[in-house]
């Protein structure tokens, strides 16, 4: 917790800091932007709490870059579903046939239904939970998508506590982010583009 000094207290006395450095992380483009704001809503960061710093959007691609926004993000599910769907595929359609051939005798009939009624359950069980892993009601994730001018791209982290801190400096340790600085609050933050060397370096959060 960081601590400020309260220059009418006597004696010098401490008085804590409202709420907890906000984390900024850097990275070389929006892909890796992308990645990392997955995994950081995957750990349970709430997407009110993520945000894209700046403005990185082309300001000239007006309604080709809403097209490429849309087109890329829905893409981008439409893959999490399919993936889900063959995945869950397979094991349901072998679970299904054995299921029912144990239970109403092996026969071609019984097993290519079994292995039919398993592959329909499995591929509906494998696209629900793919679209559990992606972000949820984060609006920063859907900017990557759009043009962007080059340079980095910075993903803030709101940290709510020390706790909160920990766990978005975990994800954000083992993401594609190649800087990770701190900072008092994301609101404090200038607009325009961002580097690292103005930032404070990225301490341990204490408990």
């Amino acid at each position: 917790m960081a601590y400020v000094r309260d220059p009418g207290e006597e004696g010098g006395e401490g008085a804590a800091a409202p709420g907890h450095p906000d984390l900024v992380a850097f990275h070389h483009d929006g892909r890796t932007a992308r990645a990392t704001i997955a995994r950081l809503s995957r750990a349970g960061v709430d997407g009110s709490d993520i945000e894209i710093l700046g403005p990185i959007e082309v300001v000239t691609a007006g309604r080709y870059g809403d097209r490429q926004t849309d087109k890329g993000s829905s893409l981008a599910l439409g893959w999490l579903m399919l993936r889900g769907l063959l995945i869950g595929m397979v094991p349901g359609a072998v679970f299904g046939a054995v299921l029912l051939g144990v239970t109403a005798g092996v026969s071609a009939p019984v097993v290519w239904a079994g292995a039919g009624g398993g592959a329909f359950f499995g591929a509906a069980v494998g696209a629900l939970a793919s679209l559990l892993l992606a972000p949820t009601m984060v609006s920063s994730w859907e900017r990557t998508f759009s043009p962007l001018v080059p340079g980095a791209v910075a993903v803030g982290v709101r940290c709510g506590d020390a706790r909160a801190a920990r766990r978005a400096e975990r994800v954000l340790r083992v993401s594609g982010a190649h800087t990770i600085r701190q900072v008092p609050d994301l609101d404090d933050v200038p607009e325009g583009p961002l580097d690292p060397a103005d930032l404070d370096p990225m301490t341990r959060p204490d408990g």
